[in-house]
């Protein structure tokens, strides 16, 4: 009888097996359905070695960048720049190969991405004529924001990071969760797309106060991360390896104000600290209560604290 049940067990597994990778519903969704459903009206796109990568513009005034972070988007700045705008040119940009923004090529985790997006922020600062401004980066889009620092000194007058990356990258990935895409059987599992339930679960690591996990947000994270490509790129970055040098941190020299939620699971706040001493020109803020994201869960105490340190002199 034990033979008999563990034969249909085994035989049950099979089937659900099958189904679960060859004939699940394809999540894949095309590039321009998410463009359509999500582009503003200050949308912009344009071409960089042959992929459309897309930026948002608002206000007038000194410029800003704004750089997501990993998996993320230009909508992650989303309540900031409404905040900012009114007093400044605020861009944010998708990264290219997340949000709006193709990457070029194809990638694969042999790419050296510190290169391409060396050389892409070189050509949007070219593009954009951007002689001077502030950058502003949370965790990969805050990695991105010193190493741009440190290639145009001249150029980028402070710079804010929010939950930055940089340190002791492996214990961040484990951290985060990057561990996942480096598994075959579960990037075998995504090749038909992620399904709501697994974005939903990434998206509630993020906050600390899980009223800020809405419905509309994870299905617009859901949503990105099925848009074709998408998940070909997070997988070969995840694999990559492919991090830029934590000891050149110490060599930034342009005003720095460091911001981090206390409760972040993603990048533990002990690295504010990090950041704190070996950039000698920065201030360092902790909220209380605060996850990964401090401008999407407190928008109002980083204007006012952002505010301040674009004010001094």
């Amino acid at each position: 009888m034990f033979k008999k049940l563990l034969f249909f067990f085994l035989i049950l597994l099979l089937f659900v097996g099958i189904y679960v990778f060859f004939l699940r519903k394809d999540l894949t969704l095309s590039r321009e359905y998410i463009k359509e459903k999500y582009k503003e009206p200050n949308s912009k796109f344009i071409q960089w070695k042959g992929a459309e990568i897309h930026y948002t513009e608002s206000g007038k005034g000194f410029p800003i960048l704004m750089i997501h972070g990993f998996g993320g988007s230009f909508k992650d700045f989303e309540k900031l720049d409404h905040l900012l705008n009114p007093n400044y040119k605020v861009i944010r940009i998708d990264v290219p190969g997340f949000g709006l923004s193709e990457f070029p090529g194809k990638p694969t985790p042999q790419t050296d991405f510190n290169s391409i997006y060396n050389e892409y922020f070189n050509f949007l600062i070219d593009t954009l004529h951007l002689d001077s401004f502030y950058v502003m980066g949370n965790s990969l889009g805050g990695m991105m924001s010193w190493v741009l620092t440190l290639e145009h000194p001249d150029k980028v007058k402070k710079l804010v990071l929010l939950n930055s990356a940089g340190y002791d990258m492996k214990e961040v990935e484990k951290s985060a969760g990057v561990k996942r895409f480096q598994n075959p059987i579960i990037t075998a599992f995504l090749k038909r797309g992620v399904p709501y339930f697994m974005t939903e679960n990434g998206v509630n690591r993020v906050f600390y106060h899980k009223s800020n996990l809405s419905a509309e947000k994870t299905q617009r994270m859901n949503d990105f991360w099925n848009r074709k490509g998408a998940l070909e790129q997070i997988i070969c970055m995840s694999n990559s390896k492919n991090y830029p040098d934590q000891n050149k941190i110490k060599n930034i020299q342009v005003p720095t104000l460091i911001l981090w939620g206390k409760e972040d699971i993603i990048i533990n706040s002990k690295f504010a600290e990090r950041f704190h001493q070996d950039i000698k020109n920065s201030t360092m803020i902790v909220y209380d209560s605060c996850g990964h994201v401090p401008m999407a869960e407190y928008p109002e105490k980083v204007l006012n604290d952002v505010n301040a340190f674009f004010d001094k002199q």
